[in-house]
């Protein structure tokens, strides 16, 4: 069946700090949830840059049992690309390893032992590359998560039904189709849904996952997490122990050289909160149901948080902001860009956030870039016609075909707060390595748009 996108871009004024911000819509979908659950990594990106309009990002989501995928960087004027769709399924989580190879795992149904199943396929060679079974089990699977390293390899997490409950296993795949060891992360079952997720922070692997002991009298639930470091699984250990339930556990998606951050849902006196873990804090009470937290940072400059928000009646999707110059600032999407239909299933990758809106089938899948603050005097001005985005950098600088076409008198230059001239810019490949850190300024004749350089 053919899909059609509908395409539209709304740019308003945010609080002091978060300078301009734009949605629009990626497809659509028959699924309520389509970019859920909230365990799994449905955001990748190629480059260091994370603004969807010029940058290759890539999201999967479902809809009618399908996996569908999306790529951004298409232009300002329509950022996002048809979606099309790859395989029967659902659940699928994606991951882009510091080789750029994506790599996509989801569950499909396994025609040969009539289980479902958690498959893998590695996206750059899916043209002769056949899905690979990676749980290879006669039980259920469900609910998997990604990681992609730098050699290509794809750790994947799942979760299995045994009997009484279900555990959550481990595998290592690549892209000749060879799989390692299955291994047990969890040592116990759990009673309830595990939602693993898995991702790399500072001191290794992470994976997560929410655990119930149905046993006890009352019910003891936990959220677990296991590491393993230099390729050793370490001994398991409990963030938190509660006697309300605890779940829906997400970890952040892993900027190089963050320490652990993650989230999950507590339920306080009856009432469902979320609660986050590490990436500067965050969060809030509210009144009402708060579910399916995510959680994106960026070194220890921003964080973005986000969850699904039931209170008032109005179903809706929280955010909370934080950089490191104002502090925290809170709203929510439907606020933000004046929607007034309900929103669900958020994921997000820096500042950008996806999720899935409506009344009734087909619903939208949607994107929202909340810019990156920066400390500047101009930092609240909504944007005009012909100004830049912020651009988040490490070491390479990358300028994109169509980008600053005109340059100022002299040459493209990159400019320091202060407005001295600190590098002469080229198209493709920039060296900032030696720059400071700190915010810069590329300028044209009709033109800018700013660049952090982050360590």
């Amino acid at each position: 069946m053919k899909r059609f996108a509908v395409w539209s871009a709304v740019l308003v004024l945010l609080t002091p700090g978060w300078a301009h911000c734009q949605f629009g819509v990626i497809g659509t979908s028959s699924t309520r949830s389509a970019t859920g659950p909230n365990n799994s990594h449905k955001l990748a990106y190629h480059s260091e840059m994370l603004f969807p309009a010029w940058d290759t990002v890539t999201l999967v989501f479902q809809s009618n049992n399908t996996i569908y995928l999306a790529v951004s960087g298409n232009g300002e004027i329509n950022p996002w690309q048809v979606p099309v769709a790859l395989y029967p399924g659902a659940d699928p989580a994606i991951t882009c390893g510091s080789n750029n190879e994506r790599q996509l795992v989801w569950q499909m149904l396994d025609t040969a032992g009539g289980r479902l199943n958690i498959f893998y396929c590695n996206l750059e060679y899916r043209n002769r590359m056949v899905p690979v079974n990676v749980s290879t089990t006669s039980q259920d699977c469900f609910h998997p998560d990604v990681y992609g390293d730098s050699l290509g390899v794809a750790h994947i997490v799942w979760e299995e039904n045994e009997g009484t409950g279900r555990r959550v296993y481990y595998r290592q795949a690549n892209v000749n189709g060879v799989i390692g060891e299955r291994f047990a992360v969890a040592s116990a079952l759990t009673s309830a849904w595990a939602l693993p997720a898995i991702e790399k922070f500072n001191n290794g692997i992470a994976v997560v996952w929410a655990h119930c002991d149905s046993t006890q009298n009352p019910p003891v639930y936990k959220i677990m997490r296991r590491r393993q470091l230099n390729g050793v699984w370490q001994p398991e250990e409990v963030l938190v122990e509660h006697n309300e339930p605890l779940n829906r556990p997400a970890l952040d998606f892993g900027t190089e050289g963050e320490d652990f951050s993650g989230c999950w849902e507590m339920v306080v006196s009856g009432n469902s909160e979320v609660q986050f873990y590490g990436g500067n804090g965050g969060g809030y009470p509210t009144a009402g149901v708060s579910t399916a937290p995510v959680v994106s940072t960026v070194g220890r400059v921003w964080s973005y948080l986000f969850w699904e928000e039931d209170s008032a009646g109005n179903e809706d999707i929280n955010t909370h902001f934080y950089y490191f110059m104002t502090g925290w600032t809170q709203s929510s999407i439907r606020r933000f860009f004046s929607i007034n239909a309900p929103i669900y299933a958020p994921s997000c990758l820096g500042a950008l956030a996806v999720w899935t809106q409506g009344d009734s089938a087909p619903y939208q899948v949607m994107w929202g870039f909340f810019d990156y603050a920066v400390g500047t005097p101009d930092q609240t001005r909504v944007r005009r016609a012909g100004e830049g985005f912020t651009t988040i950098v490490r070491d390479r600088l990358v300028l994109p075909a169509g980008v600053n076409t005109k340059p100022a008198a002299g040459g493209l230059v990159l400019s320091d707060i202060a407005g001295n001239r600190v590098l002469k810019l080229k198209p493709g490949f920039n060296d900032v390595s030696r720059l400071a850190p700190g915010v810069y300024f590329i300028r044209s004749s009709d033109r800018w748009q700013r660049v952090v350089i982050i360590r």
